[in-house]
C-alpha cells in the first residue's frame, strides 16, 4: 500500500470517528443490495454456540497473562457469563422444536439494538471499543420475530467487533425512520471489505476468519429475509463497514423522548 493510500484511509477513518458531531457521511461506496440467501439452521445454532466460546477463549487468555486476584475476577466473571449463553442456546435445542418457524410480536428496534449491546459487552469491553448510539426520538416498533433477530444483530455485530483494532474502535448504531421503514445502520471502523469478497459474504461457508465456519451471515441473511427485512453493505478495505437493514411492517409508535438524543459509551 503507497503512502497515499494510507493517508487516504487515515483521512476516512478519522471522518468516521467524527461523524456523530460532523453529520457527515463516512466515505464508503455504493452500498451491495442482497435480496436472498439461504442455510440449514441447525449448523447456524451450532455457529452461536462457538461465539460464547470465542469470548471463554480469549478471557482464559487474559488470565494466563495478568494473574492478579482482582482482575481474575473480573475474567472469571466472564467466562460465567458466557458458559450461561451456552447453556441457553442448548435448552433453546432441546425446548424448541419450532425453532425455525417465524413468530412475530411487536419489537422496538432500540430495545433490541440496547440487549445485543448488553450481550456483547464483554468483548466491547476486552477490545476497549467505544460504542455511539444515536436513536430517533420514538419508538421504532416492528413485527419481527425477537429473537430471531436479535440472534441476526449479534451476528453483525460480533462481526464489527472482531474486525477492529482494540482501544481504536468505534461502533456506531442508527434506527430511524424514513419512508415508512425502520432503518438500522450498524458502522465501524474496522478492516472493511475488498469488493471482491463483499459479493459473497451471505454465501454459506464463505468465511475469511481463520477459525471462521463461514455460516453466521448466511443465518442472518436467512433471519432477516424471513422478517422481511431488506438488507444493503457498504464497505471499504482500511477504513471500515456499514450493515443497513430496512424494516417495512412497523407498527403503531409511542413517543419516548422529546428530542433525538446521542449517547457515547
Amino acid at each position: 500500500m503507497n503512502n497515499m493510500t494510507q493517508k487516504r484511509n487515515k483521512q476516512a477513518v478519522t471522518k468516521l470517528r467524527n461523524y456523530s458531531s460532523s453529520g457527515k457521511v463516512s466515505l464508503l461506496p455504493p452500498p451491495v443490495i442482497v435480496e436472498k440467501g439461504w442455510v440449514d439452521f441447525a449448523p447456524a445454532l451450532a455457529h452461536e454456540v462457538r461465539n460464547p466460546l470465542s469470548n471463554i477463549n480469549l478471557a482464559v487468555e487474559m488470565l494466563q497473562s495478568m494473574m492478579q486476584d482482582e482482575e481474575q475476577k473480573q475474567y472469571v466473571d466472564i467466562i460465567l457469563r458466557a458458559s450461561e449463553r451456552i447453556n441457553g442456546l442448548v435448552n433453546d435445542l432441546l425446548t424448541n422444536h419450532q425453532y425455525t418457524k417465524v413468530q412475530p410480536e411487536k419489537s422496538s428496534m432500540q430495545q433490541l439494538l440496547n440487549e445485543v449491546i448488553f450481550v456483547t459487552a464483554d468483548r466491547l469491553m476486552l477490545k476497549n471499543i467505544r460504542v455511539i448510539k444515536e436513536y430517533m426520538p420514538e419508538d421504532c416498533s416492528i413485527m419481527v420475530d425477537k429473537q430471531k433477530i436479535k440472534i441476526a444483530l449479534t451476528n453483525i455485530i460480533i462481526n464489527a467487533i472482531d474486525a477492529m483494532e482494540a482501544q481504536d474502535g468505534i461502533l456506531k448504531l442508527t434506527v430511524k425512520q424514513m419512508n415508512s421503514k425502520c432503518i438500522i445502520e450498524i458502522e465501524d471502523n474496522g478492516a472493511g471489505i475488498s469488493m471482491a469478497n463483499l459479493q459473497h459474504i451471505f454465501k454459506p461457508y464463505f468465511t475469511r476468519k481463520p477459525s471462521g465456519m463461514g455460516l453466521g451471515l448466511s443465518t442472518t441473511m436467512e433471519t432477516l429475509l424471513a422478517n422481511q427485512a431488506r438488507v444493503a453493505v457498504q464497505s471499504e478495505e482500511g477504513v471500515g463497514t456499514r450493515f443497513i437493514l430496512s424494516f417495512k411492517n412497523i407498527v403503531s409508535r409511542k413517543q419516548v423522548l422529546e428530542k433525538p438524543i446521542l449517547i457515547v459509551l
